[in-house]
């Protein structure tokens, strides 16, 4: 659980972390629907935040950054955030303008570009550096996750009135994402 892992094994701890907030985070999001409660479609995103903290932060300090690990992560991130919005929805249709533009990117041209790491054989997004360092400044830093993942679901929660600030900020990040894409179509692969 605590060993260092090979990039290709199969298990390690960071893993069992993202399975285990996948779980516990659907649990509550079907929580949701089930008692029309928005405090346990937070409780879901809050153990979604902390879990994706949670199996990065295991991966780094125990190095067990692994391809599956990697690839089980980013299916994760996206399950769990078209269930939190969907829940989200259910109790702000009047936000389904921004939430669905910001589906459409997080959930579909991020999660492309996300897999993209497999086309360059790298172990996972955090070495995208090594590909290209524009790409991962705007997509993978740290700044550029929070960007991606936390900004837009924070302004649509805490600021709602000002949705039009949220729907521009996805545009930006679809033109971001496709511009990344163009650059990484240039690249040649194979860098591990």
């Amino acid at each position: 659980m605590f060993k260092p892992r090979n990039p290709e094994s199969t298990f390690s701890g960071a893993s069992l972390i993202t399975l285990l907030r996948l779980v516990g985070s659907l649990l509550f999001f079907s929580l949701a629907v089930i008692h029309q409660k928005e405090l346990y479609n937070f409780i879901g995103l809050g153990i979604h935040w902390l879990g994706d903290l949670a199996d990065g932060f295991w991966a780094k300090v125990f190095k067990q950054r692994t391809v599956l690990g990697a690839e089980i992560d980013i299916i994760a991130d996206r399950v769990e955030c078209l269930f939190f919005f969907i829940n989200f929805l259910s109790f702000h249709p009047d936000l389904v303008l921004p939430v669905v533009i910001y589906i459409l990117d997080f959930a579909f041209i991020d999660f492309y570009l996300s897999y993209q790491f497999l086309k360059f054989d790298i172990i996972s997004i955090d070495y995208f550096y090594l590909v290209d360092k524009k790409v991962y400044k705007l997509n993978f830093s740290s700044v550029g996750k929070f960007a991606n993942s936390t900004a837009v679901p924070l302004l649509l929660i805490l600021l709602p009135g000002l949705w039009p600030i949220a729907l521009l900020l996805t545009v930006v990040l679809i033109t971001i994402k496709l511009y990344s894409i163009s650059l990484l179509r240039k690249k040649k692969t194979s860098y591990r």
